[in-house]
C-alpha cells in the first residue's frame, strides 16, 4: 500500500513538472511574437489614435505590418496599420517614422464581417482559410486565403470599398 501511495505522488510530480516545462516552452517560443504585438499596439496608441484594443494581425507579404483594431477617444471603431523593421536575431521592432503608421475609421471601410459576405458572394464555392488586414502594393487590403477546391489562392480586396485588386495568386498543388 505504502509502494502504491509513492508511485502515485512520483506520477503526479512527473505530471505537474512535464505541465511546468511545457508551459515554458511555450513561453519562449512566443516570447519574440508577443513582444512585436505589445510594440505595434504602444505604437498604435502613441501614433493612431487609439485608446483601446479589440484585435490584432501580423501581416507579412512586402513588409511586415501588425494591424491593429480597437476604438480610439471618441469611441469610434478604428483600425491601425503599424510598420515594422525587420530585426535579424531579435523581436522586429516598429518603424521609426511615425507617418508610417496608418488609421481607418472603421465606417470609412469595410469590416470583416462585410469582406466575408462580399466574398461568399463572388466566390462562393471558396473555403475561407484566413482573412486579415494587410498592405499590398501600397494599398491597405484585405488578404484573403482560401481553398477553391482544387488549390489554395491568394488575393487582396482593398479595405476602402471591399473591390478586389483583381491580383490572384494560386498555390501549387503537392
Amino acid at each position: 500500500m505504502k509502494n502504491k501511495k509513492k508511485w502515485i505522488a512520483v506520477a503526479i510530480l512527473a505530471v505537474i513538472l512535464i505541465l511546468v516545462s511545457i508551459f515554458w516552452y511555450y513561453s519562449y517560443v512566443t516570447q519574440d511574437q508577443v513582444a512585436e504585438k505589445n510594440a505595434a499596439i504602444m505604437k498604435a496608441k502613441q501614433s493612431g489614435g487609439l485608446v483601446s484594443t479589440t484585435q490584432t494581425w501580423k501581416s507579412v507579404w512586402d513588409q511586415i505590418y501588425w494591424v491593429v483594431q480597437g476604438k480610439n477617444a471618441q469611441n469610434e471603431n478604428i483600425m491601425v496599420w503599424v510598420p515594422f523593421q525587420k530585426m535579424e536575431g531579435k523581436p522586429n521592432i516598429p518603424a521609426a517614422d511615425p507617418s508610417g503608421v496608418h488609421t481607418e475609421l472603421m465606417k470609412n471601410g469595410v469590416d470583416e464581417q462585410k469582406m466575408t459576405a462580399i466574398i461568399q458572394q463572388q466566390l462562393p464555392n471558396a473555403k475561407i482559410v484566413r482573412l486579415q488586414p494587410s498592405v499590398f502594393n501600397g494599398e491597405y487590403v484585405w488578404q484573403l486565403f482560401y481553398d477553391d477546391e482544387s488549390h489554395h489562392n491568394y488575393t487582396f480586396y482593398r479595405f476602402s470599398d471591399g473591390a478586389s485588386t483583381g491580383i490572384k495568386y494560386t498555390l501549387p498543388n503537392y
